[in-house]
């Protein structure tokens, strides 16, 4: 039974590209004794609470900040990053989190913290690749697009103008749920102008 435990654990740390959530290993049966036992056998790192890794991995600094705070949606600039709508990784991390979040101990991490009313908290929820590799959650382009127009004032410029170019070139950009996201947030005018100008 030992065994078979060991060889589970190793498979979600292969899969996870050398990082173990405790948490995870648990829920999918494994005993929660059987997954510290091996965090020591192995001489797993602690990242965070119930979060391990492999000495050997390069950290994704993304995924870890997600597995410590389930809760957030990489947002604005970092979301363009993740799909391929800005020219540099962005610093710090931008996130969002439904109003009311208690985030004191993830605004110490160094992250730009964004609140959002619970209704467009879920509004463009998409799972996408990190650059380390691992599954994370953002905002899709539609929904992010719709961020930066709503805070255009706060958005550097050059972010901003290349964003909405590199999404009015992508195949992959959809104008039916653009439309219908920029009318949930109350920003369709100006979506439908700053679109104008590109298409």
């Amino acid at each position: 039974m030992a065994n078979k435990s060991k060889q589970k654990i190793e498979r979600l740390l292969n899969e996870n590209s050398g990082v173990l959530i405790a948490s995870e290993a648990i829920r999918s049966g494994i005993p929660r004794n059987a997954v510290y036992n091996f965090v020591g056998e192995r001489g797993l790192e602690k990242v965070a609470p119930g979060v391990f890794m492999d000495a050997d991995t390069f950290p994704d600094e993304l995924y870890l900040l997600q597995a410590r705070y389930p809760k957030v949606v990489f947002s604005y600039e970092t979301a363009l990053y993740l799909h391929d709508m800005a020219e540099r990784e962005p610093i710090p991390i931008a996130l969002t989190v439904e109003s009311g979040y208690h985030s004191g101990s993830l605004k110490d991490q160094g992250v730009k913290v964004f609140y959002v009313k619970s209704e467009w908290y879920a509004l463009g929820l998409s799972e996408v690749e990190s650059t380390g590799g691992h599954i994370v959650r953002a905002y899709d382009r539609e929904r992010t697009v719709c961020d930066i127009v709503r805070r255009r004032a706060a958005t550097d410029p050059a972010v901003y103008g290349y964003a909405l170019r590199r999404y009015a070139a992508t195949r992959e950009k959809d104008l039916a749920k653009l439309g219908r996201y920029a009318r949930e947030m109350g920003v369709e005018r100006q979506v439908q102008q700053a679109m104008e100008v590109l298409l």
